[in-house]
């Protein structure tokens, strides 16, 4: 009986073609990614104008003292990860005309989202966290709940942890995304050197 299979051997000797991608290539994939930072961008400007008009109202409307300063320091993150994802993660300028400036623009495009994206727990979720510890130890804790100090601790502390879980899940999504835009980044380079 044979060690191998006669297809895997085949297989393992066969000639590897070289990757190779067009400056049309770099060009076309440059601009999918700035319609696509685009698109995100818009999206998050939409949610970051939503969280800032709910917890923006809440502040005005709710009587209690601490959930009112929960929710304004609520929206006050929002605004400050609205503006720092204009500075860090706006769409580029017009693709530039000619192979090499694409190329490189491309690059340092796909370099300053990768940055952006790889930071995201200190300039994304970091901004929200004492907005919303403030806001959800003053719904939990409030005077005339009728709640047990234990339920309320448990209140308090599930809720928080409902919400690590959705930034562990979004950090986690970004730094999948960091991968794929060092792949990208990658294949680029070699394309560049003609491999």
């Amino acid at each position: 009986m044979p060690d191998r299979d006669p297809f895997q051997a085949l297989w393992a000797q066969q000639a590897q073609e070289p990757f190779t991608m067009s400056m049309t290539d770099i060009h076309s994939r440059a601009g999918r990614f700035q319609s696509r930072i685009r698109t995100r961008n818009l999206t998050e400007y939409a949610a970051a104008a939503l969280v800032i008009g709910m917890f923006g109202w809440m502040a005005f409307l709710i009587p209690v003292l601490v959930v009112k300063i929960g929710a304004a320091l609520t929206a006050l993150g929002a605004a400050y990860v609205a503006y720092m994802l204009h500075r860090k993660g706006g769409a580029g300028a017009a693709l530039p005309d000619g192979a090499q400036p694409c190329a490189d623009f491309h690059r340092r495009e796909l370099l300053r989202q990768r940055e952006a994206l790889a930071t995201v727990p200190r300039w994304y979720l970091a901004p929200f966290v004492p907005g919303m510890l403030v806001f959800v130890g003053g719904v939990s804790f409030v005077a005339d709940t009728g709640m047990s100090l234990m339920a309320r601790f448990f209140q308090f502390g599930s809720s928080t942890a409902i919400i690590c879980g959705l930034f562990a899940g979004v950090a986690w999504l970004n730094a999948r995304a960091v991968k794929q835009l060092d792949t990208e980044i990658t294949a680029l380079d070699a394309a560049r050197r003609g491999e």
